[in-house]
């Protein structure tokens, strides 16, 4: 199944979500809630236990559109710490496969999901906002706080640091890496494995670890 903005696929208990919308992968209103209907679907089928979000290779998602941020920033921000906090709630565990570029947004998508897999290559990731004199939403430094290694963090986001991903990965922004041909398989195996996790266990686990973000 796909949509203009995403190509999905069901493989058994993981729900595979693709972000693919235009050469830079980058998130507007349509493309928040087309994502957000996505996983809303797949946390109604009871037999999708997890999520495997990724994008194309060489670029994973660039952050909020520039000329959506231009003319309804507010409202975008807004719809993205939506799309955030439903992923940081969901009953179902979440993957992020990085492809690529994942910045601003993109790398705050990352900090939501139970495990990272990053695959090798010449991209960047992390918060580009404060050299862009645009701020960082404070569910965004909530996460980066939590999720991020405590010596990365101001300069993650205070300083706008972004990382390759062997520097992602000591920062915390990712679990490990795999080339790039194995990094989407990588993935695939690790959400089998946490579908195999018992769902209500996760969920009474996920409202403790996660109370103060959600």
């Amino acid at each position: 199944m796909s949509s203009e903005v995403l190509q999905r696929d069901r493989r058994g208990a993981v729900e595979l979500l693709r972000i693919d919308i235009n050469r830079s992968n980058s998130l507007d209103r349509a493309a928040i809630a087309a994502m957000l209907g996505a996983l809303e679907d797949a946390e109604a089928n009871a037999e999708s236990q997890v999520l495997l979000l990724t994008g194309r290779p060489g670029i994973f998602c660039s952050g909020l559109d520039p000329a959506a941020l231009a003319s309804e920033g507010d409202v975008l921000r807004e719809d993205m710490h939506a799309l955030l906090r439903r992923l940081l709630g969901s009953r179902l565990r979440v993957v992020v496969c990085v492809t690529g570029h994942a910045l601003g947004a993109g790398a705050a998508l990352l900090l939501t999901a139970d495990v990272r897999v990053s695959a090798k290559g010449p991209f960047k990731i992390g918060f580009p906002e404060v050299g862009q004199n645009q701020p960082l939403s404070d569910l965004t430094i909530a996460l980066a706080r939590q999720r991020l290694d405590r010596r990365a963090f101001e300069g993650a986001t205070l300083l706008g640091r972004l990382y390759a991903p062997d520097e992602a990965m000591q920062a915390g922004f990712v679990d490990w890496i795999e080339g790039a041909g194995r990094a989407l398989k990588a993935a695939t195996a690790s959400a089998e494995q946490l579908a195999l996790l018992p769902e209500a266990a996760y969920v009474n686990a996920l409202a403790q670890v996660r109370k103060d973000l959600l």
